[in-house]
């Protein structure tokens, strides 16, 4: 890395902490409280998000689609009381994360966070949507975290909505203690030029489970939202799986198959 470049980003940022208001956003434990405690639906704001509300690129599992951009905007800004908005914690603190982690959300913060700030609403809390494992130093709370999620889904009918490269869960015991697991199948690239059918499918099955758990990248943001109306908690569980199973490798305790 250039040093020149990363010490410039270091200054920047400790410029743009003084001068600009951040969005106050809860802790990832105080958020998995709330999610258990409330029932509420989670919508998740990470970096792609990001990208797409500013139209800036491609990210790789989504193309720019002429709605998508203006659907996350309306979404940002929206206050449903049955759904709660969830931010990347480096956009408020770097406390805890590792090198690479504190880089990229600093880096983030002075290149792209001016074009994103006319979104926040900063009388509100936001909840956390910051990768468990893979962005902080200490992972010794880390089985007590996954320990805690695991309660969101224990003895209940689950209804996952993924990608069909996801297989959220398959091969380990993340939802060993749930009661039931029905996938619902689509596309793990540009999921949302498939949105109508993919809703519609959504609406017609809700009522038979009792949680959503979706990992469709920008796509889930979306149908969160317009799912969070039908008395049934869903959550943009995003990239939990592979969360999961780095926390199980570096305990040492892969020894399963996929």
């Amino acid at each position: 890395m250039n040093i020149f470049r990363k010490w410039s980003v270091y200054l920047r940022y400790t410029f743009f902490k003084v001068i600009f208001p951040f969005p106050k956003i809860i802790s990832n434990e105080e958020t998995l409280d709330l999610l258990i405690n409330s029932g509420k639906s989670i919508i998740r704001y990470g970096h792609g998000e990001f990208h797409l509300l500013g139209k800036t690129e491609y990210i790789g599992c989504q193309e720019i689609n002429i709605d998508l951009p203006q659907r996350l905007k309306e979404i940002l800004v929206s206050d449903n009381s049955n759904c709660i908005i969830a931010l990347p914690l480096g956009l408020n603190t770097m406390k805890g994360f590792n090198v690479d982690c504190e880089y990229f959300w600093k880096q983030f913060v002075v290149i792209l966070y001016k074009k994103y700030i006319q979104y926040f609403d900063f009388k509100k809390t936001y909840v956390s949507v910051t990768r468990p494992d893979m962005d902080f130093k200490d992972h010794s709370c880390t089985q007590k975290f996954f320990d805690r999620m695991k309660v969101l889904w224990n003895e209940k009918k689950i209804l996952i909505v993924e990608g069909e490269m996801s297989k959220l869960g398959v091969g380990n015991d993340l939802f060993a203690k749930s009661k039931s697991i029905h996938r619902s199948i689509t596309l793990s690239q540009n999921a949302y030029k498939k949105y109508p059918q993919l809703l519609e499918a959504c609406q017609a099955l809700v009522k038979k489970y009792d949680l959503i758990l979706i990992s469709l990248g920008t796509t889930a943001t979306v149908l969160d939202y317009d799912l969070c109306d039908f008395s049934i908690q869903n959550i943009d569980i995003g990239h939990v799986d592979l969360e999961y199973e780095s926390f199980i490798a570096r305990r040492g305790k892969s020894g399963y198959e996929w």
